[in-house]
């Protein structure tokens, strides 16, 4: 049987608008800076009195989708006072026909399915899920291909020429899409250079066993799953190997791919602002050990990661947005040619007679498109071939401090200072062609205004074709997401800083504990936990009141600041007690770092809110190594330590031995 027996690609439209055109960015932006900005009277009370659908891809089932995404929701509509949340598993077709509708206020979709609904129905994403995948935190996954271990013919992914290989499904992203886009890139046509192509649905260990019985010679699915089976001991995983297998820095999986941004959860373009805003706060919230993110199997929520590498393997492969219309014109025609005949001497003669109210009607169309541009918020800019400006609307003309006729002709850094993300060098300052030939279809920038303000804009990118009479070729759209980031920004602050100190939570600390705890074990690297629980810190707090006890506690904060280096990680993780961890220092070196720390908040008072304030410390050293068993051993440890300080009269360092790293248990 040849192999397109076995092959299909999934329907879909090929769109301008698809494409990450004019209306999708305006419609996009809009929407969501209008949420931002909106705050109508008696917004709380409608709000209490709505329900917040949240649609999920149920990609296994609708039944296993409501088992793990119930608690999820069941948490939200507790954290949303007034609100209730319904959940909704629906699968792909039902998902991107709600959204069309508008029927949706939440989704929590694969990247794929994200890509074309944010292109054509304007939702927008605000978080990327962390998978709890055999103990690990990852918002990126790829996808493996996999063959019998006997195989040794079979090596890169050029071996595959005339070979059977498995895959999750024609419309899987993970379990098909990944390797197909490899698979071309290493000059192979899927269709006729593999013997043919198996789809076999889930569960994904499905394709393990065609491989190991010989009805495959290679397998795909995403990255992860074999690490997981590996940790459930099944021995599959050990008669396989990885074809065409890429090292990939810091990725904890083994991938034959490139790598993709996890599933997105996203808004409609249009919801509530302030509901917006508490949904991020409840899901940044959200940890590994929470039952809630056990539930339903992820390790809490990122900052939203870019989808252009999604949108660019669509295009590669021409699906998705970009897959060809199935309906074939050139058979309907032939087939219906007596049909097509009269209807185009009709049409004909039809245009005939509407030829000038045609060119009136243009005339009108012309006036109202530069009556849009005037009134979209967000900078439209027109190049020529050779990069030259050719149109500004109003919003460019303000961000550039320039006219449209001061601008016509120059380049578009002539006019614009933009400046690459993280760094004060002029955007594209290496290339030496003009900057509009070197931007993506999607890049983010700093913006200097004429007035020295920095902005923080994105900016889209399209390729027009051209147009007789006219000399337009590339279209850009400029956005200002300054607000947005900030407000990101800030709520991750928020989810991991003392609201008093500015300094680390206990949370965020324990992962830098972490951090630095697998460190030593991986690469033998060195650091030490430094505990420090203030002495005579009651007695200010009933001589003075809480408002001197709160700035003493701030005052503390920037004290262990100044006396530690910016790698280190400092925090307020009690009341009165505060912690470091200072990479790269041994326990000796934390004991001196102890000393200081002592010495600062003990040799002399402290000035706070006028008054000379007398307190001190006592301070727990525990080197972080192999012979902690975890993040609590390390606390426990540190903790005698510091116990054992204060009982030999305060203001002292006492260092882990090891009764205090090994506990002895017993009667």
């Amino acid at each position: 049987m040849s192999p397109r027996a076995y092959f299909r690609r999934s329907p879909g439209c090929l769109s301008w608008f698809g494409r990450g055109g004019l209306g999708g960015v305006v419609l996009l932006w809009g929407l969501f800076f209008g949420a931002l900005l909106a705050t109508p009277a008696g917004a709380k009370a409608e709000a209490a009195e709505r329900e917040l659908i949240f649609a999920v891809l149920a990609h296994r089932g609708e039944d296993a989708a409501r088992e793990q995404w119930t608690p999820f929701a069941e948490y939200l509509e507790q954290t949303l006072e007034g609100i209730q949340v319904r959940l909704l598993p629906v699968d792909n077709d039902a998902l991107q026909a709600g959204a069309a509708e508008d029927r949706f206020d939440l989704v929590l979709t694969n990247p794929g399915s994200y890509v074309m609904l944010e292109q054509r129905h304007g939702i927008s994403r605000i978080a990327t899920m962390l998978p709890a995948e055999v103990g690990r935190e990852e918002d990126r996954f790829g996808a493996v291909i996999v063959a019998r271990e006997g195989r040794v013919d079979l090596v890169e992914l050029g071996d595959l020429v005339g070979q059977r290989i498995s895959a999750v499904h024609p419309d899987a992203f993970g379990g098909w899409w990944m390797a197909w886009r490899e698979l071309q890139a290493a000059g192979l046509d899927v269709e006729d250079d593999l013997d043919r192509v198996v789809f076999t649905g889930f569960p994904v260990s499905r394709g393990l066993d065609l491989l190991l019985a010989g009805e495959v010679d290679a397998a795909t699915f995403r990255t992860g799953i074999l690490e997981d089976l590996r940790e459930q001991g099944d021995p599959r995983v050990e008669q396989v190997r990885l074809i065409g297998e890429r090292a990939v820095p810091r990725f904890p999986y083994r991938t034959s791919t490139r790598l993709y941004p996890e599933w997105p959860l996203a808004m409609r373009g249009d919801l509530d602002a302030e509901i917006a805003q508490a949904v991020l706060r409840a899901i940044l919230a959200l940890d590994a050990e929470h039952p809630v993110s056990q539930a339903a199997g992820i390790a809490g929520w990122s900052a939203p990661r870019s989808y252009e590498d999604v949108q660019g393997l669509m295009y590669d492969l021409g699906v998705g947005l970009y897959a060809p219309e199935p309906f074939a014109v050139l058979r309907w025609a032939r087939d219906n040619l007596a049909v097509l005949l009269a209807v185009l001497a009709a049409g004909i003669a039809a245009i005939l007679l509407y030829v000038l109210r045609v060119h009136a009607r243009m005339r009108i169309a012309g006036h109202n498109l530069r009556r849009a541009m005037c009134a979209i918020p967000n900078a439209v800019i027109t190049l020529d071939a050779r990069g030259g400006i050719v149109y500004m609307n109003p919003a460019a003309e303000q961000m550039a401090g320039l006219v449209r006729l001061q601008a016509l002709g120059c380049t578009l850094e002539q006019v614009l200072d933009l400046r690459e993300m993280g760094t004060d060098r002029p955007l594209g300052a290496e290339r030496s062609e003009p900057l509009a030939a070197n931007l993506g279809e999607h890049t983010e920038a700093r913006l200097v205004t004429p007035s020295g303000q920095e902005r923080i804009v994105r900016i889209d990118r399209t390729a027009l074709d051209p147009v007789a009479g006219s000399s337009v070729r590339t279209l850009l759209v400029l956005a200002d997401i300054s607000e947005e980031r900030e407000l990101v920004d800030r709520l991750v602050h928020e989810a991991s800083h003392d609201p008093l100190t500015g300094l680390l939570n206990r949370r965020a600390f324990e992962r830098e504990m972490q951090r630095a705890m697998d460190n030593a074990r991986e690469y033998s690297s060195v650091a030490s936990l430094v505990l420090v629980d203030l002495d005579y810190f009651k007695a200010v707090n009933d001589r003075h009141g809480h408002q001197v006890g709160d700035e003493l506690l701030r005052r503390v904060g920037t004290i262990l600041r100044q006396l530690t280096r910016s790698r280190d990680a400092v925090a307020r993780i009690g009341g009165d007690e505060f912690a470091v961890v200072a990479f790269d220092t041994d326990a000796e070196q934390a004991r001196i770092l102890g000393q200081r720390i002592c010495s600062a908040l003990g040799d002399r008072p402290l000035q706070v809110e006028a008054r000379d304030v007398t307190i001190g410390a006592s301070v727990g050293v525990v080197q972080l190594g192999a012979g902690l068993a975890g993040v609590d051993a390390a606390f426990v440890a540190a903790d005698r330590a510091c116990y054992s300080a204060k009982s030999e009269g305060r203001g002292q360092v006492g260092v882990a031995r090891k009764a205090d790293i090994h506990p002895i248990t017993g009667s």
